[in-house]
């Protein structure tokens, strides 16, 4: 895993607004709306996110899942595979 590039993504989703997260989901053509971003963000800002740790990230999935809906969760899980590419 390409260090620099993981502290660089881990950066963009500890900074990450919810305005940014729409565009990301219109960029890559995955379909969130304002409220479901929202969600998303409040559940991510409650802790420091390190991508390399899957652990966390498979927690935050489950939080996504059962605190906002199945289908978030999944957004989520395919916006952040877009980034694996560059880890």
């Amino acid at each position: 895993m390409n260090p620099i590039m993981q502290q660089l993504v881990n950066h963009k989703v500890n900074s990450l607004s919810s305005t940014e997260l729409l565009q990301l989901s219109e960029q890559y053509q995955i379909p969130l709306n304002e409220q479901q971003a929202n969600k998303v963000i409040q559940i991510l800002r409650t802790e420091k996110i390190n991508v390399a740790n899957t652990e966390q990230i498979h927690r935050i999935l489950n939080r996504l899942q059962t605190e906002v809906d199945p289908y978030v969760s999944n957004v989520v899980q395919q916006l952040m595979q877009q980034f694996n590419q560059y880890l």
